[in-house]
């Protein structure tokens, strides 16, 4: 079976945790146990057993995910071990022989992976730079599903890395040009929640067509992806078909993941996580707007509509990969290259974590771009 390298993980696999300062991480800085739990339910959690759980998540645990959606029930929710999880069983379910997926690009890029390893054609449609932010490129979205073999299409919503939320026009017609094409969707909607600039929470794709399936997590927005904890929302059918194939990857996740997950999820806990998560990114974006003014149009970015993550052009003869080493091997700083989402001349810096280790960073990266 051919394999591609999965470029966003592995190389912050090899290098997050040898830098001195990681700003690669789209997440926001996570709670502690004893921050997050009330007292008694730190009791409760010394008291749950570690042994066997439910496989498909606590019927607790699925109503509180299931609460975030219109119309769901635990009926309609599986919960996995991590958003990738959630994508691989959902692309391993839905993919045949034969069929192509149409891709949104920039995307965080486990499909286009799955996709050379399964031998299925990928048929990308990308955010394109334009005057008024990121515009879709409609016409490439059409073209890829002209002939009726597209299977799936990708969608990231709010969008990794640009922080980019689709409008609602936008939404209903992607949802009326697959249904057209007798295609899935499934939204990757691991950014709602962390809107900015006082902007309602960006709108799920659930619920909105008969062929949609919502993969997510509680890490980024939610802050806690030391969790591993994620999930698929969608029809029960598919669900049902869903819980089968984890019956050959996780088999589940465990018991006090899930525990510390329902109460994070439960809609009141939801929001007050959310609520910090925003004043976090708020905060750091600020100092990201003030670095790049310093640089007089060397640096330039779409202020993202959410998520924790700035994704800034730079105007330097030298490949985002290339760029992203070299901060690496100066200054000890680790940066994302736009590369690795299929997307070169930019770099992605996280917003989600301390303002401090934040202004560091950039500062480094000042003296790195100073001597190129």
């Amino acid at each position: 079976m051919p394999f591609e390298t999965f470029l966003l993980e592995r190389n912050q696999s090899l290098y997050e945790n040898d830098v001195e300062i990681n700003l690669t991480e789209s997440g926001v800085e996570p709670m502690t146990l004893a921050e997050l739990l009330s007292p008694e339910d730190q009791t409760a959690l010394m008291n749950v057993r570690l042994g066997y759980n439910y496989t498909e998540g606590t019927p607790e645990l699925r109503d509180a995910i299931a609460s975030w959606y219109p119309g769901a029930t635990a009926d309609n929710i599986l919960v996995t071990a991590g958003t990738a999880e959630a994508n691989f069983i959902t692309y391993w379910t839905l993919m045949e022989p034969g069929d192509a997926i149409a891709m949104m690009l920039p995307n965080f890029m486990q499909f286009s992976g799955l996709a050379a390893a399964f031998g299925h054609d990928v048929r990308p449609f990308s955010y394109v730079q334009s005057l008024d932010g990121w515009t879709l490129d409609f016409a490439a979205l059409e073209a890829a599903l002209a002939d009726g073999k597209v299977r799936v299409v990708a969608i990231v919503n709010p969008n990794n890395p640009t922080g980019t939320v689709m409008t609602d026009e936008d939404m209903r017609r992607i949802v009326a040009l697959a249904e057209k094409a007798g295609a899935w969707i499934v939204s990757d909607e691991i950014y709602r929640g962390s809107e900015l600039d006082g902007r309602p929470e960006a709108p799920t794709f659930y619920g909105m067509g008969d062929r949609i399936i919502v993969t997510s997590s509680t890490s980024k927005s939610l802050a806690h992806a030391g969790l591993r904890l994620g999930w698929t929302a969608g029809p029960e059918a598919v669900v049902a078909a869903l819980m089968e194939r984890q019956d050959y990857t996780t088999i589940g996740t465990g018991p006090m993941n899930q525990f510390v997950a329902a109460r994070l999820l439960e809609p009141a806990g939801r929001e007050k996580i959310l609520a910090r998560t925003r004043s976090i990114i708020a905060t750091n974006l600020h100092i990201i707007d003030e670095w790049i003014g310093r640089w007089n149009g060397r640096l330039s970015y779409r202020r993202p509509h959410a998520g924790g993550m700035a994704f800034i052009s730079y105007d330097w003869p030298v490949g985002s990969a290339e760029l992203s080493r070299l901060a690496r091997e100066r200054e000890s700083v680790f940066v994302v290259a736009g590369e690795w989402f299929g997307m070169d001349g930019h770099l992605r810096i996280g917003t989600g974590g301390e303002p401090e280790m934040l202004e560091e960073g950039l500062t480094r990266l000042d003296r790195l771009l100073a001597s190129l």
